[in-house]
């Protein structure tokens, strides 16, 4: 059941919910359906339409991948996450997922392969270490410098954001959440007992509210949280047809050219390669972000495309701006508001965080439900910054 906006009278006012969520991305939404399949009365506030383009959740593809070196504590959530989405896979009919392997490329002392084989080694993933001779001979699309290491684990794939959402979309309305698109909310704020919700439409009460608005949380968060808002623009090489650059012979990969740059990729399943460079992207506000492409942004990626995947077409087939919404230690918050324990904050990925959407809709769903969820999420918690102000 979808609800459109514009309701008139007073039902449109004053409505009350068990839950309301602002943002129907990948977080909003996966938070949407956990709360709604456990009998919760819930309502999703929208400010576009879903799948929108201007946000941190499209873009056709996506990286899933265990071994994370950006810190092992987020392993038992990728655990979680995998099987979540496979259950959903099952669940909605939809193909989500398409298991590829990766490739963990950089020098053996960086922060990509340490921290890869630290996560790999604390909780038991299986992996290879391979030469960068050893990688290219077995992986063709690639050249790589000689004395690079390379970590190849069996467990990472692509997932399929928009199929994603519109599953966990379809499964919420199915168990009774209401989704109102292109009715931004505009604030939320206490009244005695009672948390109001306000859009331009009128007003909402819910026992919780979950902030999942992306880019856009940062009008939510009263100061608390500091985010930061960066433009990114992934392309798509053309693969001519080549084999090597197909995901049953290419897996996803990321690859770590020195400290502060990161490239990641993703086989052509049907839309070319995806090719992008990761962060050191313009602060922006998301209300106003240049949709368009210069030669700013083509140029680095387009130089590592040449330098390590020489076989690939170099002028892009198409490309999409998007945000990350960053966090100063680049993790997630996932947690109650450090000034009212009924407001749940999610996101914030600091763009590392889709993958965990299938698992992170529980959490969400845990914290709101006051249990304690079956994970450490102590490093995440959103209350982790007030000693820094």
């Amino acid at each position: 059941m979808v609800q459109e906006s514009g309701w008139g009278g007073d039902e449109a006012s004053m409505r009350h919910f068990d839950a309301v969520v602002v943002g129907s991305g990948a977080m909003g939404s996966f938070a949407s359906y956990n709360l709604a399949k456990r009998g919760l009365r819930v309502l999703t506030l929208e400010r576009f339409s879903l799948n929108h383009d201007r946000g941190s959740s499209h873009g056709q593809t996506r990286i899933i991948r265990l071994a994370y070196y950006e810190d092992e504590r987020y392993v038992p959530l990728l655990k979680r996450a995998l099987a979540a989405w496979r259950e959903l896979e099952e669940l909605s009919g939809r193909r989500l997922l398409t298991m590829t392997g990766g490739l963990m490329i950089g020098r053996p002392d960086g922060e990509l392969v340490s921290g890869v084989l630290r996560s790999a080694k604390v909780h038991g993933l299986p992996h290879r270490v391979m030469s960068s001779a050893e990688a290219t001979e077995e992986y063709s699309a690639f050249e790589l410098d000689e004395g690079v290491s390379v970590v190849q684990e069996q467990n990472a794939g692509i997932l399929y954001p928009e199929a994603c959402i519109e599953a966990a979309h379809s499964m919420a309305a199915a168990a009774g959440c209401e989704f109102h698109f292109s009715e931004p909310a505009t604030r939320w704020h206490r009244e005695g007992d009672r948390l109001v919700v306000d859009t331009q439409q009128g007003e909402y009460n819910a026992d919780r509210v979950v902030l999942a608005a992306g880019a856009w949380n940062t009008s939510f968060v009263g100061g608390a949280i500091p985010l930061e808002c960066e433009r990114q623009v992934p392309f798509w090489f053309p693969s001519t047809g080549k084999r090597c650059f197909f995901p049953d012979e290419m897996p996803v990969f990321i690859l770590e050219e020195d400290r502060s740059r990161f490239f990641y990729g993703i086989p052509d399943v049907g839309h070319g390669v995806k090719v992008a460079r990761s962060h050191q992207g313009r602060v922006v506000d998301p209300d106003y972000v240049d949709r368009g492409v210069s030669e700013e942004d083509l140029a680095p990626v387009e130089g590592f495309v040449a330098h390590r995947l020489p076989e690939l077409g170099r002028v892009p087939v198409a490309s999409a701006s998007c945000l990350y919404t960053n966090t100063p230690d680049r993790n997630f918050v996932v947690g109650t508001h450090p000034y009212d324990r009924a407001v749940v904050v999610v996101s914030a990925c600091s763009g590392h965080g889709f993958k965990f959407a299938s698992v992170l809709g529980e959490v969400v769903a845990d914290i709101a439900s006051d249990r304690a969820a079956p994970y450490d999420i102590s490093f995440l918690g959103a209350d982790r910054f007030l000693a820094r102000r």
